[in-house]
């Protein structure tokens, strides 16, 4: 027989009735000698009884307990197990809602908009299917269940990857005060998946003339080709060639002026430009005019070129030589490399990289060696011409 208000009202202590008594769907209460009543939700999940605790009676009233059993019901409905995922109810605090509020208040005030691409392709891929997990009651296990899926899907790297992201939101609730804990803060990476590899691909100069003759030879487009060459020239970050403006150039000076917006280090950036470099802008200004808000400009002109499009051009020029794999990142890598070969000092390449330089020297030495590096860039593009040439 169903409970009601006046039933459980009329329960006093000592009690010395059934232990437990059923409502309907699932809902029951457990009464104790003292007549503390429990609301519980029963369920079969795996083919073993299970059972969760609502909340004490009066704190939580039989109606309240009712809806909280029906939504437990439509969980498992969904084939979820109502014991991990939270229902909405009071305090609890959902996966979704916190990376939400962390989107908000954190990420998008004070992430670069790199960052924040990231974590929003993350949000949308990994946390929206698993939006109602309560953080505080989602068991160890059944997060390194969810992350082993991860695993299964994709790699152990990216299990790894999105563990770190899940903890960088759950801490940022809890140090707020939003929740006390969550098992998910406890779990090693090697747990669950493996750590991002340091890449260490350093193209060789026969390569690097290779892969230049190669995206001459290609039929991208004019401004895609034109993104891989100043990426190889500059040793720029991805993002920073992508999403410049046409107005950060100054082909007159021969000087590239990296907004402070736009840097990862929150600092203003000068990158001298060699010769191929003004003439390969000057090839795009050709093509494209001099007025346009891009440098590099994607299927329209209000946007700038994806780093969809580009890492999928760079992948085709992988399946077309015959290159341990490559990214436009390791451009980078090779450019302090090489120059560094040829006795440029680190500190110099640091800057063109648009690094910081460690220790006392970040704090007292606000120089960049603009001059120096002038230098070096123009170096960089002989030597790579000389190769080219050579056919090496």
């Amino acid at each position: 027989m169903a409970l009601s208000d006046s039933k459980l009202r009329n329960i006093k202590a000592p009690y010395h009735g059934p232990i437990e008594i059923a409502d309907r769907d699932g809902l029951s209460v457990r009464i104790t000698k003292n007549a503390v009543i429990a609301f519980y939700y029963r369920f079969r999940w795996q083919a073993k009884q299970q059972r969760i605790k609502i909340g004490r009676y009066p704190d939580i009233k039989l109606s309240e307990a009712r809806v909280t059993g029906l939504e437990y019901r439509q969980l498992l409905v969904d084939n979820l197990d109502p014991r991990c995922h939270g229902v909405n109810r009071g305090a609890a605090r959902l996966l979704g809602d916190i990376c939400n509020d962390f989107m908000k208040a954190y990420a998008h005030p004070q992430l670069s908009p790199t960052t924040v691409v990231l974590y929003e392709s993350f949000i949308s891929k990994y946390i929206m299917p698993n939006f109602n997990i309560d953080v505080e009651r989602y068991r160890y296990t059944e997060w390194i269940k969810l992350l082993d899926g991860v695993r299964d899907d994709t790699t152990a790297a990216n299990a790894g990857s999105i563990l770190k992201r899940l903890k960088t939101v759950i801490r940022w609730s809890k140090v707020r005060g939003e929740i006390k804990s969550s098992a998910c803060l406890d779990i090693p990476i090697k747990a669950i998946g493996a750590h991002q590899s340091r890449r260490e691909r350093v193209l060789e100069w026969s390569e690097m003339a290779g892969l230049w003759r190669q995206v001459e030879a290609s039929r991208a487009t004019p401004k895609t080709k034109a993104c891989v060459k100043l990426l190889i020239l500059t040793g720029a970050r991805n993002a920073e060639i992508r999403g410049a403006e046409r107005c950060e150039f100054n082909l007159d000076k021969a000087i590239w002026i990296l907004p402070k917006e736009r840097s990862k280090t929150g600092k203003m950036i000068r990158r001298p430009l060699s010769n191929q470099s003004i003439s390969i802008i000057e090839s795009l200004d050709f093509i494209y005019g001099q007025d346009r808000h891009f440098l590099i400009e994607g299927l329209s002109q209000d946007k700038a070129l994806s780093t969809h499009a580009l890492n999928r051009y760079v992948q085709r020029l992988n399946e077309q030589l015959d290159y341990p794999h490559f990214v436009p990142h390791d451009f980078r890598r090779t450019i302090s490399t090489r120059l560094s070969e040829q006795k440029i000092m680190p500190h110099v390449t640091e800057k063109m990289l648009g690094h910081e330089l460690g220790g006392i020297m970040a704090i007292y030495n606000k120089h960049d060696w603009y001059d120096e590096q002038i230098i070096a860039y123009q170096l960089y593009w002989d030597l790579l011409k000389n190769h080219i040439l050579q056919g090496s």
